[in-house]
This record gives structure tokens, C-alpha cells and sequence, in this order.
């Protein structure tokens, strides 16, 4: 094949199809025929014109397929026709961070773009071209729908690593979205009990198959947490959503101790910073830490939950929509209240 089809975001609400050359293998590389990939919320930011990005960007990182073709020095467990699913991150190996295991905050990252390919991740798309280590694999009987979301789970495994939950603590979560409910499921994995509080009256009815509490934030929630943590507050909390003046609030509803992640990330016009009296974190010994991507291992440990039917995906996807309609796919994706939209090949 001397070309294929790859999705290009132009401008503003402006994405289309077109015609990519096919790259050769490099020696350390695998081809892969996609299956599917989903539509992050990072893509829609992308798409809307709300992160700043330059166009054209070729998005898609959510992704799986089958292997086409494996390069001469490809080191892989994958064979020929195996299922996979693609971590889209360049890590060198060689830096600081990389060496240390924070291979997500890889210094080089950004240099590593090699010759002939697309500039983003390209994922919606007929094939992608990968260093070796970007590829895992899955299971034979692997739903490959489904599987396009072991990307966000690896980023919600790497993100409950930053607090130190340990079994029956009481944990929030705010915002039910597709990533405060997929912390919520990681976390009762890790044996945490764990509440929800979030502002959408249909997404609080969903979150109920994923909290032991859901908490509606407009009425008593003051009196709520302390009724249900016997008036010791939270023994940690993960913020994926609201705005960055929400994240002062939350101290009046932890433990002394207790770990604030922040998972969101913010791209309103009024700028993500916000006040923090420090003598919070000081004499109740918070620890405020904020948290990006996912390393290897946090993948590969998704993979593995995934593998091992530990975690049903399928609940987190709204629809899935064929490649040609990719259009169609972003404008129902940045829907108020949309989970997972997922473009089929």
C-alpha cells in the first residue's frame, strides 16, 4: 500500500480525512492495522481550539489494532496477526526521569519525532508505525472496542500511585466523568471505599454503579462527609474536574495526612491558578501532588486488569462511529456529558 487514509484536524471544528504516505519500518519498529481509537477529552480540546495547539495536528492515541508487519530488531511479545493496543508516548530510556522509572515525564520527549510521520499521534487512521516498546498486547479474546480505553486507564492506575491509599480508606473523587469514574473503579480494585461527588444530576445516577457514595455538592455536602467518614474527612481526594478555585475547598474535607491529586487539567480563559493557604499543607500535613500520562508500567498494568476482564470497559463508551464519519465522531464527542465516542476502521 502506497498510501492511507489519516485524520487531520485543520483549524477550529475542522477535521477531515486524507492521504498519508506509507512510511518504511525502521529496524525498531511495528506496523499496525487499527481496529479502532477513542476520542480523548485532550483530541476534543484539540479539536474546539481550546489548548492552544498548532493545526494542522493529527490526533488519536487511544488505539488498537492488529500487527501487520514487525521490524527486523523489534523487540515484542507480539507476533504477526496478535491483538495490541498502542501506548502513542516517545520515551528516550536514557534521561533522568526515563532511567528513574517517570519515563511519562521523559526530558526528550518531543525530540524524538522521527522523519515522514504524521505531527500528533495519529491514531485516527488506517495504520500507525511505532517504536517497539509503544506496543502491547492483548488478549486473544480481547474486545477491541473496548480495549481502545486501556489508555485512560493507565493514566487513572498512574494517578492513584501518587496518593498512598491503603485498604478501607475513604476516598473523594470529584467529578463524573469518564476519568473521575474510572478512578473510581481502580480505586475499589486497590480496596479503597470510595465517594463521588458530582453536579450533573444524570451523570450522579451513573456514578452509582461505580461509588460506594455519590454525593450531589449542592445540597449539605459539608454535613454528608462528615456523616459518612464519622466526621474524620477523607483520607485522600482526586480532583478530575471543576474549576482550579474548587481545590482550596476540599481541605475542610480531609484527614490530617490525606493526599489532594490533581488529575484535570485547565484550560479556561481565566487561567488555571488559584489561592492555597499554605498553612493548610503545613499544619495538616496535606500532600498536594498533580499527576500526567502514564509510564510503561502503568500501562502495562492495564493491560494486564484488562486481560484479566478485572475492569468491564464497555460501560464507559457512549457509541462507536465508522472512520468515514470521523467528523460526525468529534462533534458528538464534545457533547455536554459525553462519555467515550469510539471511531471504528
Amino acid at each position: 500500500m502506497e498510501n492511507y487514509k489519516i485524520a487531520k484536524i485543520k483549524g477550529e471544528n475542522n477535521i477531515e480525512l486524507c492521504d498519508w504516505k506509507m512510511p518504511k519500518l525502521h529496524p525498531d519498529e511495528i506496523k499496525v492495522k487499527i481496529s479502532a481509537c477513542a476520542i480523548c477529552t485532550s483530541d476534543q480540546g484539540i479539536y474546539r481550539g481550546a489548548r492552544g495547539d498548532k493545526y494542522p495536528n493529527y490526533p488519536g492515541h487511544e488505539v488498537v489494532g492488529i500487527v501487520e508487519e514487525i521490524g527486523m530488531l523489534a523487540a515484542t511479545e507480539a507476533k504477526v496477526g496478535d491483538k495490541v493496543v498502542v501506548c502513542r508516548m516517545n520515551r528516550c530510556g536514557q534521561c533522568p526521569p526515563c532511567r528513574r522509572g517517570d519515563d511519562n515525564r521523559c526530558i526528550k520527549m518531543s525530540t524524538l519525532h522521527r522523519k515522514g510521520r504524521p505531527a500528533g499521534p495519529g491514531g485516527f487512521a488506517q495504520y500507525l508505525i511505532v517504536p517497539d516498546y509503544q506496543v502491547f498486547k492483548l488478549s486473544a479474546d480481547a474486545d477491541m472496542i473496548a480495549s481502545s480505553l486501556i489508555e485512560p486507564v493507565a493514566c487513572c492506575i498512574g494517578s492513584v500511585d501518587k496518593a498512598n491509599i491503603q485498604l478501607g480508606d475513604k476516598v473523594l473523587v470529584i467529578g463524573a466523568g469518564i476519568m473521575g469514574l474510572i478512578h473510581g473503579e481502580i480505586l475499589r480494585l486497590r480496596g479503597a471505599k470510595v465517594a463521588i461527588s458530582e453536579m450533573d444530576e444524570k451523570r450522579r445516577k451513573i456514578a452509582e454503579d461505580f461509588a460506594d457514595w455519590v454525593i450531589n455538592p449542592k445540597e449539605n455536602m459539608e454535613s454528608t462527609i462528615k456523616e459518612i467518614t464519622d466526621g474524620y474527612g477523607f483520607d485522600s481526594v482526586f480532583v478530575t474536574a471543576g474549576a482550579p478555585k474548587l481545590v482550596p475547598t476540599l481541605f475542610k474535607y480531609l484527614s490530617g495526612g490525606a493526599d489532594i491529586v490533581i488529575y484535570t487539567s485547565y484550560y479556561q480563559k481565566e487561567g488555571a491558578k488559584t489561592l492555597i493557604d499554605l498553612n493548610d499543607l503545613h499544619y495538616k500535613e496535606y500532600r498536594l501532588v498533580g499527576t500526567i500520562s502514564p509510564t510503561k508500567y502503568d500501562f502495562a498494568r492495564a493491560v494486564s486488569i484488562v486481560n484479566n476482564k478485572s475492569i468491564d470497559l464497555k460501560k464507559f463508551i457512549r457509541t462507536t462511529v465508522p472512520f468515514e464519519d470521523i467528523s460526525k465522531a468529534f462533534d458528538m464527542a464534545i457533547e455536554p456529558g459525553s462519555y467515550r465516542i469510539v471511531v471504528t476502521m
